[in-house]
């Protein structure tokens, strides 16, 4: 069952009163969220973790930066994988707080961020473009080289196009895409959530906290645009790159033209 954020907020302090004030406030704002069962700790496992949960070491804030920031998912201005900080030398850090949606196993929590609203096809084909601050997005709509990508092109018409597609979006392993003999991308399996006279909606989710990545096709006649991107955080290790690789891949063996293919999975870049 999804739960509300909990916001923890930190009161503004007077400019005359000391920053360790404020840092205090927060620490026991996490002190109180972490009683109330907030998981505060993310880490990479030793084997077969999926990609998208990899954890970035702790993002320790100073003393004159301390904050608290409280939304659901991950502060935008870190990776999804470091939806979490702790404490490191008794330096107050930057903590992201939210109540997961438990996802039935015991002991095991998911954190699918919020639907985009705005997802679907535009009025010229088009779709969703990419925050210019964000690695963790390709579309082809994107308004600046770090996130375009070039449309997938065919010469069949169109009925066949459609058919090609779809055999190749169901084709992505539902226990995700194997890199290499630790990491997989994608190890929490895939939904179909939509199909509509050749646009296609799919949601990725990975393996241990269930990160959601939404992407989207659109068949139009003689090309196909789309758009994957994650949910939460700026970075994604290269997983968006990975899955659009297999799909070119995928396309590419049926005669389909996939220019600028494949793509870098260097985190974008």
């Amino acid at each position: 069952m999804d739960s509300k954020p909990l916001i923890a907020r930190v009161p503004s302090l007077p400019s005359s009163q000391s920053r360790s004030r404020q840092c205090l406030r927060g620490m026991v704002a996490i002190m109180l969220a972490g009683a109330l069962g907030v998981s505060m700790v993310a880490m990479r496992f030793a084997t077969s973790a999926d990609i998208s949960d990899i954890a970035l070491a702790p993002r320790v804030a100073p003393l004159t930066r301390c904050r608290t920031v409280a939304h659901a998912g991950v502060s935008s201005s870190s990776s999804r994988r470091g939806f979490v900080s702790g404490l490191a030398l008794g330096i107050p850090a930057a903590i992201t707080l939210s109540i997961p949606r438990d996802s039935g196993a015991a002991g095991s929590f998911k954190f699918p961020g919020d639907k985009p609203k705005d997802l679907g096809v535009r009025s010229d084909g088009g779709l969703k473009g990419c925050s210019p601050t964000t690695s963790n997005c390709w579309s082809t709509s994107a308004d600046d080289d770090k996130h375009i990508a070039s449309s997938f092109t065919f010469s069949k018409d169109k009925e066949a196009a459609i058919a090609d597609l779809k055999d190749v979006l169901m084709s992505y392993p539902k226990e995700g895409q194997r890199i290499n003999d630790k990491d997989i991308v994608d190890g929490g399996g895939w939904r179909l959530m939509a199909n509509d006279g050749g646009y296609f909606q799919l949601e990725y989710e990975s393996k241990k906290f269930g990160f959601i990545d939404d992407v989207e096709f659109n068949v139009m006649e003689g090309k196909v645009n789309y758009r994957s991107a994650s949910r939460q955080g700026d970075s994604d290790f290269g997983v968006n790159a990975y899955r659009l690789n297999f799909i070119a891949n995928g396309l590419k063996k049926k005669g389909w033209s996939t220019p600028g293919f494949p793509l870098t999975t260097v985190a974008q870049r």
